[in-house]
C-alpha cells in the first residue's frame, strides 16, 4: 500500500538544542559548587520519574525538582531557581539543517505530515517550539506524550497519531533516530525510516539527513510517478557487484583458492607470497584500466599484467581458470537475499532485464546466472572483460541498449557507485538511474552531478519504482 502519511520524531530529527539538557544541568550544578551524586545510585527512580513526566502524570516543575534533589541540591529555593533556568534552556531549539525544506517538499508532494513526540512539557509549549522554527504550518497532526498519556516505544502513541490523522499503519511511515522508537513504530505496523540515526538503529529505509528523505522511493510524489511512467522504461539493466551480489570474506575459502592458483601455475613460492605479488600487479592493472576505461581480456590480463614473466603458451590456456580462482581469493560471492524474488517480479510486471558490469571474469557471471536459475531472465549480459570497455564510459551502456534492442531513453540502470554508474548511464542517455547504497554508506555525500533519480537500500525497493507495464495475472 502506498504511503500517505509521514510521522516524525521531533528532537534529533527536526530540531535540536545547542547543548543537551543533561549537560546543561550538570553545568548548573558545577556552577553552584555541587558535586552531583552518581546516577547509578538512583537510575531506576530517575527512569520512573521520566516515565511519569512523559505521560503527563507529573508536571515539568515536579520532575526537575525531584531530579535536582536526587543529584544533591537540598535547598528548595535554589532548586526552584535552577528549574526556571532549565525550562528556559529547553526553549532554545534550533532547526536541524534541511528539516523545514524537507517537510515543505513532502507537503507539496501531497503527504499528510505528523509529529509523534515524547516530552515532559505540555502540548502548547511544544507547539511554541515548532512555531519558532516555522514548522507548525507544515504539520497536520501533533501527538504529544503528555497529552496522549503514553510515550514511545509504546505502540499506543503511534496508533493515537494515526487515529488523529485517519490513517492505517500500512499507509503510514515513521521517521526517527532512536533504535527503540523505530522498533515501537514497527510494532505498531508502520514503515520505518531512520535519519540522523543511532548506530544500532534498524529500519526499513535509511536517510543520512532530512533532505535525503526526498530521494526515498516510498516518498516520491504523484507528479514524479507520472513522469517516470511517461519515460516508459522497457529494460532494466542491473550491476552485479554490490548490487545483485555481495562479497563476503571467508579466509578458509580464500586460502584454498590461493593454494590452487599456486599449484596450477607451478610456482615454488608459498601460495600467500605468490598471490601477494599478484595483488600488487593487479593494482597496477586496475590503475591502467581506470585511467583508460579499457578492460583486458582474461588472456591479456594474465599474459601482460599478472604473469608476464611466465611463458605465454603456458599461461594463456589457463587464463580463464586463473581468473575464476583469483576472484575467489577476494571472498565468497552471494546473491542478495531478495535478488531472485525481485528479478521474477520485475519480469512478471513486463520489464526486460539485463546486466552491465565491470569485471575481469568472462565465465563466472554467466555460470552464476545458470546455477541460480536466473539465466532466462537476463537475455542481455554485457561484461567489460568481453566488450573491452569499462564504466563510466558510455560505450558499454550503449552496447547493452543495442543488444537489448531498446532506445537508451527507454532503459534504466541500477548500480551502486555514484561516480561510475550515474555518470556513465547519464552520458549514454539512459532514462533513469538508481543507486543501491548500503545504510553504512548513507553519511557519504553524493556530488550534485552524480545524483541518481532514486536511492534505494535494498533491491526490493525497485518494486516501489517500477509498477506493472501491463496487466499481470
Amino acid at each position: 500500500m502506498a504511503i500517505r502519511g509521514i510521522f516524525f520524531d521531533a528532537a534529533g530529527v527536526l530540531y535540536r538544542r545547542p547543548e543537551s539538557t543533561n549537560r546543561f544541568v550538570l553545568k548548573l550544578l558545577e556552577r553552584e559548587g555541587i558535586v552531583p551524586r552518581p546516577v547509578d545510585a538512583f537510575r531506576d527512580r530517575l527512569s520512573a520519574l521520566r516515565t511519569d513526566a512523559n505521560n503527563g502524570v507529573i508536571t515539568p516543575d515536579e520532575y526537575w525538582d525531584a531530579v535536582l534533589e536526587m543529584y544533591g541540591v537540598g535547598d528548595p529555593t535554589l532548586r526552584k531557581a535552577l528549574v526556571a533556568e532549565i525550562h528556559a534552556h529547553s526553549d532554545t531549539v534550533e532547526e536541524i539543517p534541511g528539516a523545514r525544506q524537507a517537510l515543505a517538499a513532502l507537503k507539496q508532494r501531497g503527504f499528510l505530515l505528523g509529529i509523534v513526540t515524547d516530552t515532559i512539557y505540555p502540548l502548547e509549549r511544544k507547539r511554541r517550539w515548532l512555531d519558532s522554527l516555522g514548522l507548525s504550518p507544515l504539520v497536520d497532526v501533533l501527538a504529544c506524550s503528555t497529552d496522549v498519556g503514553a510515550h514511545k516505544p509504546d505502540p499506543a502513541i503511534y496508533l493515537r497519531a494515526l487515529e488523529m490523522a485517519g490513517l492505517t499503519p500500512a499507509e503510514s511511515a515513521f521517521v526517527g533516530h532512536d533504535a527503540e522508537e523505530l522498533e515501537g513504530a514497527r510494532k505498531a505496523g508502520m514503515t520505518t525510516v531512520a535519519v540522523n540515526y543511532d548506530r544500532d538503529a534498524k529500519a526499513d529505509y535509511y536517510a543520512a539527513t532530512p533532505l535525503d528523505l526526498l530521494d526515498l522511493p516510498i516518498f516520491k510524489d504523484h507528479a514524479r510517478l507520472e513522469g517516470d511512467m511517461e519515460r516508459n522504461i522497457e529494460v532494466i539493466f542491473i550491476d552485479v557487484g554490490a548490487t545483485l551480489r555481495v562479497l563476503v570474506e571467508d579466509e578458509e575459502y580464500q586460502a584454498e583458492a590461493r593454494r590452487r592458483i599456486a599449484e596450477l601455475v607451478g610456482t615454488q613460492e608459498s601460495p600467500e607470497a605468490f598471490c601477494a605479488e599478484l595483488d600488487k600487479r593487479y593494482k597496477t592493472y586496475r590503475k591502467w584500466a581506470f585511467e583508460t576505461l579499457n578492460e583486458a581480456s582474461e588472456r591479456e590480463l594474465w599474459t601482460r599484467w599478472l604473469l608476464p614473466d611466465y611463458p605465454e603458451e603456458k599461461i594463456a590456456p589457463l587464463a580463464g581458470e586463473l581468473t575464476f580462482l583469483y576472484r575467489k581469493t577476494m571472498g565468497r560471492r552471494f546473491a542478495q537475499p531478495d535478488a531472485k524474488d525481485v528479478v521474477l517480479e520485475l519480469t512478471r510486471r513486463g520489464y526486460r532485464l539485463g546486466i552491465i558490469s565491470n569485471t575481469i571474469t568472462e565465465r563466472e557471471i554467466p555460470q552464476w546466472l545458470e546455477e541460480d536459475g536466473l539465466k532466462p531472465y537476463f537475455p542481455t549480459v554485457v561484461l567489460s572483460s568481453i566488450f573491452g570497455r569499462r564504466k563510466p564510459g558510455p560505450e558499454i551502456y550503449l552496447e547493452g541498449a543495442r543488444q537489448a534492442g531498446v532506445e537508451p531513453a527507454r532503459a534504466a540502470y541500477v548500480g551502486d557507485n555514484p561516480a561510475r554508474d550515474v555518470e556513465g548511464a547519464r552520458k549514454a542517455g539512459f532514462g533513469m538511474v538508481i543507486l543501491l547504497l548500503d545504510p553504512a554508506e548513507a553519511d557519504e555525500p553524493i556530488a550534485a552531478e552524480n545524483k541518481p533519480d532514486y536511492i534505494i537500500r535494498r533491491l526490493s525497493d525497485l518494486l516501489d519504482i517500477f509498477p506493472p507495464r501491463q496487466a499481470v495475472s
